[in-house]
């Protein structure tokens, strides 16, 4: 037997004391002091380790100032054993589906590229069957769900065993790059003319003066590389088009505490090129447990003919990959990212599942056709967006 429920997310995590406290049905029963948020927080960390798949976005230090910063109106679906374990957790929000059918939706945003639920390895039917037993006579949309993981197929075989029925949709490939002998030199797996011409560009660069490349990994160190980061992001197209973190306060905020969070717990690094003191490129990543996520990249573009975003990439693989306990890094990019498609070799498929409610429905088909239509429009419209980005950023050239 277990238990579900909705909670507020008001814990606190890292350094943000300011948290609003947000009523939600776990409060009946549960103190919001600090002692209890202590002790939850210690619990969904026991989780995130204990998970059939990893998620950094969902672990608290990241998911917590997200809900803060950018959207305090989600709350957190879980599920507890019979002995008030937590074995399952998910930020959700309702929203219907193809803007028709009643659906609750794992949260996903701009800054979290991965949907797939903390789920505990151990209690996979358990912890699937419990998140399925709250939605009642709606949906479940997960989006960006690594959909051939154990935890994707553990919810379906849920959702079968509930008789709902579920499809996935826009399933599409993303870059990872995998430990093995060939990823751990990502290099060798590039053609000989493009591996050469890299080699090149990065000579050419180091005759300027100075080149080194670091991997920050104490705190302090972080810190000072991120606010580097904030303002080499800024500085470029991003920052021209109003997407660069520090464009906004809430996105600003939000990114500074979750680099805060991780580098205190170790597990953070940013990897950069640099010339004396100036950064030429930097990438942003973070790790958990056996998975890295380069999270964010960004770079000078007065050095653009050196191909700083992909000499960053290839050096952080070879940062991250030459630690053992790494067995993959996401790249966190999105599917038709032709750069990143050329030099990492590794596929993870992601998707939207959605799980409809029981027996389907009329009002569920309808809006689910909606919502094929909806993602087949969405898809379309972001390759055209890289396509013309990359024109407009770089004249003469096209994604591949």
């Amino acid at each position: 037997m277990s238990d579900t429920g909705f909670s507020s997310a008001t814990l606190t995590a890292g350094p943000a004391q300011h948290r609003r406290h947000r009523p939600g049905p776990e409060d009946a029963t549960a103190s919001a002091g600090p002692a209890s948020a202590t002790a939850r927080i210690a619990a969904w960390r026991d989780l995130a380790g204990r998970s059939a798949d990893a998620n950094v976005f969902f672990h608290p230090g990241i998911l917590l100032p997200a809900i803060d910063h950018l959207d305090p109106a989600i709350a957190l679906a879980t599920v507890s054993d019979g002995r008030g374990r937590l074995i399952a957790l998910a930020p959700v929000h309702h929203e219907r589906l193809g803007k028709i059918s009643p659906a609750l939706w794992v949260w996903v945003h701009d800054y979290a590229p991965l949907g797939t639920p903390l789920i505990d390895g151990q209690a996979l039917a358990a912890a699937a069957d419990g998140l399925i037993r709250r939605l009642g006579s709606g949906s479940l949309v997960i989006p960006d769900l690594a959909t051939r993981s154990d935890t994707a197929a553990a919810l379906c075989e849920a959702a079968e065993r509930a008789g709902r029925p579920w499809t996935i949709i826009g399933e599409q490939p993303r870059a990872v790059l995998d430990q093995t002998p060939a990823g751990a030199d990502v290099r060798a797996t590039l053609p000989a003319r493009r591996r050469k011409e890299l080699a090149r560009q990065m000579r050419r660069l180091a005759e300027i003066g100075g080149l080194t490349v670091e991997t920050a990994l104490e705190p302090d160190h972080v810190r000072a590389r991120f606010e580097e980061f904030l303002i080499l992001e800024a500085a470029g197209w991003k920052g021209e088009e109003g997407t660069a973190l520090a464009a906004q306060a809430a996105t600003a905020a939000f990114s500074r505490e979750i680099v805060f969070n991780r580098s205190e717990r170790g597990t953070t690094r940013i990897v950069s090129i640099r010339l004396g003191d100036h950064p030429v490129a930097i990438v942003v990543c973070f790790v958990a447990g056996s998975t890295a996520y380069a999270w964010k990249t960004a770079y000078d573009e007065h050095f653009a003919r050196f191909s700083p975003g992909v000499q960053v990439m290839l050096e952080a693989a070879d940062s991250l990959l030459a630690d053992p306990a790494i067995a993959r890094i996401d790249s966190c990019a999105a599917p038709n990212n032709a750069m990143i498609n050329q030099i990492w070799q590794d596929r993870m498929e992601v998707g939207a599942l959605v799980i409809g409610p029981v027996g389907g429905g009329a009002l569920y088909r309808t809006g689910l056709a909606a919502f094929r239509t909806e993602i087949a429009a969405r898809a379309t419209a972001k390759s055209l967006w890289a396509r013309l980005a990359t024109q407009r950023h770089h004249p003469g050239k096209t994604p591949s």
